[in-house]
C-alpha cells in the first residue's frame, strides 16, 4: 500500500502533473503541527490565528440527514478558500480548524470575515445547519499549545450554551 502510494507520487512529479498535498488533517497530526508552530511563534516573537468551525443543526429533527453532505461542503470550502500555508484539521466529527501562521489578530478577523461572508453563498441554512466561526489568537489566548486549547475550547463551550 505505502509502495503504491509513493509510486503515484513519483509518477505525478515525473509527468509535470500538478500534485496536491493539501488535506484536513486529523485532530493528533492537527495537534502536533499546532505545537510544532506554538513552538515556531515563540521563538521568533510571531502571531498565529487559529479559526474554529462547528457546523451546528438549527434543530434535532433530521439532523443527520444532511449532515454528511454539510461535513463535505463545508471541508470542500475550507480547502478551497483558505491560504496553501493554512494548516487545516478535523477536531471532531462537526469541528474543523484552521491554523493561520503569521497572522496576528487582525490578519486573523480578516480571514474569519472572508470565510463568513464566502459561508453565505452556500445552502447550509436550507440543510438545516449554520457554521460557527471562533477565532482565537496566540500569544493574546494562551502562551503555550496546552493553554491555547484549553482557553479556545472554553470559550467555545461558552458560546454554545
Amino acid at each position: 500500500m505505502e509502495g503504491d502510494r509513493m509510486d503515484s507520487f513519483s509518477a505525478q512529479l515525473n509527468d509535470g502533473s500538478e500534485f496536491n498535498l493539501r488535506r484536513i488533517l486529523n485532530k493528533d497530526l492537527f495537534l502536533f503541527l499546532l505545537d510544532h508552530e506554538v513552538k515556531r511563534a515563540r521563538r521568533y516573537q510571531n502571531f498565529i490565528s487559529i479559526l474554529l468551525m462547528k457546523l451546528v443543526p438549527f434543530s434535532h429533527e433530521n439532523n443527520g440527514k444532511h449532515f454528511e453532505a454539510c461535513q463535505q461542503m463545508l471541508s470542500a470550502v475550507l480547502l478551497e478558500e483558505m491560504r496553501e500555508t493554512d494548516i487545516l484539521g478535523l477536531l471532531q466529527e462537526n469541528r474543523w480548524v484552521a491554523l493561520l501562521p503569521y497572522a496576528d489578530v487582525s490578519a486573523g478577523d480578516q480571514a474569519r470575515t472572508r470565510f463568513e461572508n464566502t459561508l453565505k453563498y452556500y445552502d447550509f441554512k436550507g440543510r438545516g445547519f449554520q457554521v460557527r466561526v471562533q477565532q482565537f489568537c496566540f500569544p493574546r489566548n494562551g502562551t503555550n499549545t496546552p493553554d491555547l486549547i484549553k482557553k479556545a475550547l472554553e470559550k467555545a463551550a461558552v458560546m454554545e450554551s
